[in-house]
């Protein structure tokens, strides 16, 4: 009796067992192929995105990408990772050995080659590498350029998104600051060193700002002036001796686009040779002063892709493009279609 009763249900139950493995099936191709949750780990894209917050990716239809997007992908340079928790994408295997070389990163992959025990090497496939997050404020065919901060593209002057911060030189009118009002209207917590610091008179102060609150300090005459700090480290990509960039001051720069060509010259190499041989699978080289591609002299290259240029909303608080380079169309993940 028992047996024939299991008989009659055992249909029902395949039902349902079928019905879970293409709910499975169909979570798994969404997460996969069209749409994914991510949270946000750091601070690079505060105060747009605070630190642990979750987004929404569109995996599908993030093609064009423009600048202005908030774009995810995987770790350019994260290729190759020293495999030891302190290392990793924390201190990247390329940063690595030009601090081992002081600067010059063949010799220091040399003395990192020397000692495996002390740095194991890890090679990655584009998909095994971190998952990045940041504003593309450059598309491909469009120039850079940073001025004391100031963004400009095509050599037109950009507003920075409203929310993303940077440290200002604030000087005021002299009034108190009174700490409940200053937070409530510039976001701001006076008792937190990092967000003021005095600057040795009562009027001048370093204060990590939002661009918003910037114009309303300015609008509701609160200060009198509200300039940002500038870095002038050279501590920057390309890592050469030619380009005098630092994180505030940098450019003009190319973004290569899918089918452009540029004449190669001995300035440009630097820039543009990480993606000619890792990112393309070209075989490059100079020699006395000449570009051999695939064991031939060139003076010009035709790009097989398109390129991106992304900082942080946090500008004095991100790693990305500046110390890194060009993200490639093919180590796109998606684009942020909400913030949850």
């Amino acid at each position: 009796m028992k047996q024939g009763s299991s008989l009659k249900r055992s249909p029902a139950v395949w039902i349902w067992i079928s019905a879970g493995v293409v709910i499975l099936a169909g979570w798994f191709l969404v997460r996969t192929f069209v749409i994914a949750s991510y949270s946000v780990p750091t601070s690079a894209m505060e105060k747009t995105i605070p630190h642990g917050s979750k987004v929404l990716v569109d995996k599908l239809n993030h093609d064009p990408i423009k600048r202005g997007d908030i774009i995810v992908f995987h770790f350019p340079v994260g290729d190759t990772v020293i495999d030891l928790p302190e290392y990793q994408s924390l201190r990247p295997y390329y940063d690595v050995i030009r601090e081992l070389g002081r600067g010059n990163a063949d010799a220091g992959r040399q003395i990192l080659l020397a000692n495996p025990a002390d740095y194991p090497l890890s090679i990655r496939p584009v998909y095994k590498r971190e998952t990045y997050l940041k504003r593309c404020i450059a598309a491909a065919g469009e120039t850079l350029e940073m001025r004391d901060e100031m963004l400009f593209i095509n050599g037109r002057l950009q507003a920075w998104p409203p929310e993303s911060q940077t440290y200002f030189h604030v000087i005021t009118n002299g009034q108190p600051i009174d700490e409940a009002t200053i937070k409530a209207q510039y976001g701001i917590d006076i008792t937190n060193g990092e967000d003021v610091r005095p600057l040795g008179n009562a009027t001048d102060y370093e204060m990590l700002l939002t661009w918003k609150a910037r114009e309303k300090m300015l609008k509701y005459g609160f200060a009198q002036k509200v300039s940002p700090e500038i870095d002038s480290s050279e501590d920057v990509f390309p890592y050469d001796q030619l380009h005098h960039w630092t994180r505030d001051n940098y450019g003009p720069l190319w973004i290569p686009k899918q089918g452009a060509s540029i004449q190669l010259t001995s300035l440009n190499y630097p820039i543009y040779e990480r993606i000619i041989r890792t990112y393309e699978g070209n075989k490059l080289d100079m020699r006395d002063g000449r570009i051999y591609i695939n064991g031939r002299e060139a003076t010009s290259y035709i790009f097989k892709m398109n390129y991106y240029w992304v900082l942080g909303d946090n500008l004095h608080g991100s790693q990305d493009s500046r110390y890194w380079g060009f993200v490639p169309e093919d180590h796109m993940i998606g684009k942020v279609s909400k913030i949850l």
